[in-house]
């Protein structure tokens, strides 16, 4: 009885090591967000924007997009503001103008991975990441969008404190053609998979 008792708090606590691995991971600094433009036909473009929710007085936010997938590379993509790069290393927004803009062809599935960072804030200004898509005439807004036209907006608040980590909320996201998830860190990746192969073993020598 004893032995079977002690057997099952361990594997309850295996179980708990695998349970707070997948929660760091949902509370990674890095998301991923895939977009399906197949309904909408075979060429759609997207619009990009990182800004200052406040031009007065912004703290320096940055904001980096990589693992692209699913941007059409033969069509000539559309940089302003404070932008760099390209869908094939990726871009790299930072928020010291007002309008920091990529505006470039997709097809079928989209996905991207997003970063921010930026200094400590005390007044705890927002710099938001605002998706759009457009049809094949660059023009007509597609998917169910909110008041600024966006299927999704992430908003990042810095730290208040020097050295913190800022925040990451979900402004807008339409659901029916946008998701978001967490991309775990390799270290929440370790703890989850020692604790479900620990859990495996148990089950073995249990049945044994």
């Amino acid at each position: 009885m004893f032995a079977h008792t002690t057997s099952l708090t361990l594997r309850r606590s295996l179980l708990a090591l695998a349970l707070s691995a997948l929660a760091g991971a949902a509370a990674a600094d890095v998301l991923h967000v895939e977009l399906d433009t197949s309904g909408f036909g075979p060429l759609s473009w997207i619009d990009l924007q990182f800004n200052p929710a406040n031009s007065t007085g912004a703290v320096l936010a940055e904001l980096s997009l990589s693992h692209l997938s699913g941007f059409d590379t033969s069509l000539v993509p559309e940089l302003n503001g404070d932008v760099a790069g390209s869908a094939a290393g990726g871009f790299h927004f930072a928020n010291t103008t007002t309008w920091n803009d990529v505006f470039h062809a997709v097809r079928g599935k989209v996905s991207f991975d997003v970063t921010f960072s930026g200094l400590s804030d005390p007044k705890s200004m927002q710099s938001a990441l605002s998706v759009s898509l457009y049809g094949a005439d660059r023009t007509t807004q597609l998917g169910n969008v909110d008041a600024y036209g966006s299927l999704l907006r992430l908003d990042w608040t810095a730290s208040p404190v020097v050295g913190g980590q800022g925040a990451v909320s979900i402004g807008y996201q339409d659901l029916a053609h946008v998701g978001v998830s967490a991309v775990p860190e390799p270290s929440s990746w370790l703890m989850l998979g020692a604790g479900l192969a620990a859990l495996g073993v148990l089950g073995v020598r249990r049945r044994s």
